[in-house]
């Protein structure tokens, strides 16, 4: 990349016209740096001079990956491109520019050392090369347990703005809750966004699908590239507990859909006797997080005398729909219950 090319990318991204490569390098490493202080304007003097100086580290310098750049996921984290980037990061959005800025009077001796990244927010990376999962506390007090093979980099400590980490595999997160800095999880093809809930992310080194599983809370979950070239910002989804989201890389899509077994979420008790239909989905729906679409005026008359303590979500609506002679179905995100009534019962 030529100097000239810095200043062109800076530009095209503050005019809407990057790639979306060339955007999601621009914003993770503004997600890096942090912006701590607001953005400042400079003199023309003191921005060529800054100019030059974090050109020259740029070419004289690359970036230690264990210390400061996520997991290689693609050519978009290679070579000049993590410089060029917070260079125009540094020069256009006024990120560190308070540390990076030498006083008018002497505006050449900026010092190129003053752009190191901080030692306390840099990243170390844990790789679970054991047959078991591995429990990894963040300083957050958030806990992540890292699958067999699985890999997770995060920071020392949490930049100020967000908490940001990465990986590869499968790692089931019990986020702390903190409103003001939102927590993400990056992998090759997602970024999952919450401020505290428990999940489960399956990403696959290869080109697999990845899986986002909510347990508890909610989170956020969009492409880091848009599926349409023409498209300014990927489409993302909030998933809810019990429910999923699944990006294929392959088609570009991303879909939000109920797990295969929802876990029981809130108490209920399910002894029924001689209680009305509707009166048994509602508890259901309580106790799973999952709604479930009837015809309420179908199943008005019909009531139930049952126990079904032991099952799972699924198999109690199989007990039901024998004893109703009816039947339900999946529906993306919700459940669908047909039944033919009780007009004779």
């Amino acid at each position: 990349m030529k100097h000239p090319d810095l200043l062109n990318l800076l530009q095209r991204y503050q005019q809407g016209e990057c790639t979306p490569e060339e955007k999601r390098v621009v914003e993770h490493w503004y997600d890096l740096l942090g912006h701590e202080q607001p953005p400042l304007t400079l003199t023309p003097t003191e921005r060529q001079a800054l100019r030059a100086s974090l050109w020259q580290r740029i070419e004289n310098q690359t970036l230690d990956a264990e210390d400061v750049s996520p997991p290689a996921a693609g050519p978009w984290y290679a070579g000049r491109w993590r410089w060029a980037a917070a260079a125009a990061l540094a020069l256009g959005l006024g990120v560190g520019a308070q540390q990076l800025r030498q006083p008018a009077t002497a505006p050449a001796e900026v010092s190129v050392a003053t752009i190191t990244p901080r030692p306390a927010t840099g990243w170390q990376t844990y790789r679970n090369t054991t047959a078991q999962p591995q429990l990894v506390q963040l300083s957050d007090g958030s806990r992540v347990r890292v699958s067999a093979g699985g890999q997770l980099k995060y920071p020392r400590r949490f930049a100020s703005q967000h908490r940001t980490v990465y990986l590869v595999g499968e790692a089931f997160f019990r986020i702390a809750h903190d409103k003001a800095h939102p927590f993400r999880v990056y992998t090759n093809e997602v970024v999952t966004t919450v401020l505290g809930t428990s999940f489960l992310v399956k990403a696959p080194a290869g080109r697999g699908p990845v899986v986002v599983k909510v347990r508890t809370g909610r989170v956020q979950v969009r492409p880091l590239s848009p599926a349409n070239a023409a498209a300014t910002e990927p489409v993302g989804v909030v998933v809810l507990p019990n429910q999923q989201a699944v990006y294929s890389p392959a088609r570009h899509e991303l879909q939000r859909e109920l797990v295969a077994q929802p876990v029981q979420l809130a108490a209920q008790s399910f002894a029924f006797d001689d209680r009305p239909v509707p009166e048994v989905l509602a508890a259901l729906e309580k106790a799973y997080g999952v709604d479930i679409e009837y015809d309420a005026q179908a199943l008005a008359a019909c009531t139930v005398t049952l126990n079904l303590q032991n099952e799972s979500l699924y198999g109690k609506l199989d007990v039901l729909c024998k004893t109703l002679g009816a039947s339900y179905e999946k529906s993306a995100t919700h459940l669908v219950f047909r039944s033919p009534g009780c007009s004779g019962h």
